[in-house]
């Protein structure tokens, strides 16, 4: 079923698509925001299948209610079987996509996480991306194009979602069983991206693990707090992911203080805890600690072993205040 579907419909740049002729048969959306790409895609199916001439999608006849439950006998969402983009995947579609549709006059295919297809899942794909039928439409939901084939990119309509407003989000996500503190801190740190936002608001750990990283980065002192600290945002990887996500939100906004650009501060609501870091570092070393942290989710995707990162990470905050405040 398409979640936070209004969300999507109200959408500038789902607007501006669909007010597009549909003069291509192949489309890569490309999003890190997973849950919001995804059901992008299936919304813009909904308007290829709807058969409202005037206002589309009409979200009233039958090729629209259907598409909205994900039951349209000629969508077809892969992968089926895994959570990565299989050669089955690409043999499955090769073996439909030339078929005459059952309820409409368009097949609709599409690939969520494609970034997850191997070198071989793509070439298989190229051929039929070169010369799709007219009647097929092609979606490839892409979180990292660094993983995509050229081949492959350059024969799709490119399209990168744009992370939503912070507007949108509040107005259409309901997080009414958290306090507005936390309602907050959660549309801070998200930054747009209603995957995080959800995660964020069904992880018990999330106000946890935020007052611990606010702790590590005002109350830490030297490395023989380390084992203390440390331990705080060391209960899974995945709390160790929030708090980087947390960490690294918090330092673009000590970077905004130090160039005097209060206006771009997003964690409002820990202002003065923000003034309290930025005191500690300058510019350059705001800006080192951020480019650490990009450094360290690249490694948590080879699963480096996330507890020696966190000291690795704290260590080197240490590091960074004690020779900026050594100039």
């Amino acid at each position: 079923m398409i979640e936070y579907q209004n969300l999507i419909l109200q959408n500038s740049q789902f607007k501006s698509l669909c007010n597009q002729p549909l003069n291509c048969n192949s489309f890569l959306f490309e999003s890190a925001d997973e849950i919001f790409l995804n059901n992008f895609s299936y919304c813009f199916a909904k308007y290829i299948f709807c058969n409202n001439l005037q206002n589309k999608p009409c979200n009233l006849c039958i090729q629209c209610q259907k598409v909205g439950l994900l039951t349209h006998s000629d969508l077809k969402i892969y992968p089926k079987n895994n959570k990565n983009i299989l050669v089955d995947d690409v043999k499955d579609l090769i073996e439909n996509i030339n078929l005459t549709p059952i309820e409409s006059d368009y097949k609709v295919f599409i690939f969520n996480n494609f970034s997850s297809a191997n070198q071989q899942s793509q070439n298989k794909l190229l051929k039929i991306l070169e010369e799709p039928p007219k009647n097929s439409f092609i979606i490839l939901n892409v979180t990292n194009i660094n993983k995509v084939l050229p081949t492959i990119s350059s024969r799709c309509k490119k399209i990168r979602l744009i992370p939503l407003s912070r507007e949108e989000l509040k107005t259409f996500v309901n997080l009414d069983t958290k306090s507005e503190i936390e309602k907050e801190t959660i549309f801070d740190i998200a930054q747009g991206s209603l995957t995080k936002v959800l995660n964020y608001a069904n992880n018990s750990d999330f106000s946890d693990t935020f007052s611990s990283c606010i702790k590590c980065l005002t109350e830490m002192r030297d490395s023989k707090q380390l084992i203390k600290y440390s331990a705080m945002i060391s209960n899974s990887k995945q709390t160790f992911e929030m708090a980087l996500e947390i960490f690294e939100s918090i330092f673009r906004d000590v970077l905004m203080l130090r160039l005097n650009k209060q206006n771009l501060v997003k964690n409002n609501n820990i202002y003065d805890k923000l003034v309290m870091i930025a005191q500690k570092l300058d510019c350059d070393a705001a800006d080192l600690i951020i480019k650490k942290i990009y450094s360290i989710k690249k490694q948590l995707e080879f699963n480096c072993n996330y507890i020696l990162l966190i000291d690795n990470l704290l260590l080197y905050i240490l590091e960074v205040k004690f020779l900026c405040n050594k100039k």
